[in-house]
């Protein structure tokens, strides 16, 4: 009897989780030729259309010796701060977060994409960072994209670096468990313990 449950708990826990992809960066921005500039940080995650899969980044562990000031504009799906945790989904069309930044020597953080598993090939969602002035010139740009950093979220969980200018470099950062994974590890602890204990 207690097998049958502990075995239909595993099985309602892996129902409850959707299979996703996810990808976690390591941003850094030389941002020394303009360090002292007043302009604005803006980060978008937009969907190139409407079949695009449900998907989110989370912007976190943002470091600067430069300065976040208090304006900001929010657009569509966004919700948080660049203080803690900023997440960006892509329910809406355009989904973007403003932010007036006096710039210091450089810029990193830390951004995670997930996307479900699809298996599909659409256009996917795109992510992207800009860099501008007080008159939204855009400042470290990438010649072709005009940001500098684009990332595709492809529809089938893969990503594509499509832009990224000169002051821009990616890293992986260390590897956390996700949730999941953490919550399955911990039942198939579980299950051994039990196992251990009725042979006893």
């Amino acid at each position: 009897m207690i097998r049958k449950i502990i075995i239909a708990c595993l099985l309602t826990l892996l129902a409850s989780h959707s299979i996703w992809a996810s990808t976690s960066l390591q941003a850094t921005v030389d941002t020394s030729s303009i360090a002292g500039q007043t302009g604005w940080l803006d980060f978008q995650f937009n969907p190139a259309d409407f079949n695009a899969p449900s998907a989110a980044t989370t912007i976190t562990a943002v470091n600067s010796n430069g300065t976040l000031l208090s304006s900001v504009t929010a657009s569509g799906d966004v919700s948080g701060n660049l203080g803690s945790a900023l997440v960006l989904g892509n329910s809406q069309a355009f989904n973007d977060w403003l932010q007036g930044f006096t710039f210091g020597n450089s810029l990193s953080f830390l951004f995670n994409i997930d996307v479900p598993l699809t298996n599909t090939s659409g256009s996917g969602t795109a992510f992207s960072l800009s860099l501008y002035d007080s008159a939204f010139n855009s400042l470290l740009a990438d010649s072709i994209w005009g940001a500098a950093l684009v990332v595709n979220a492809n529809d089938n969980g893969s990503t594509d670096i499509l832009g990224q200018s000169a002051q821009v470099s990616l890293s992986t950062p260390s590897a956390v468990p996700e949730p999941q994974t953490l919550s399955l590890f911990l039942t198939g602890l579980g299950l051994l313990g039990l196992r251990r204990y009725r042979k006893q």
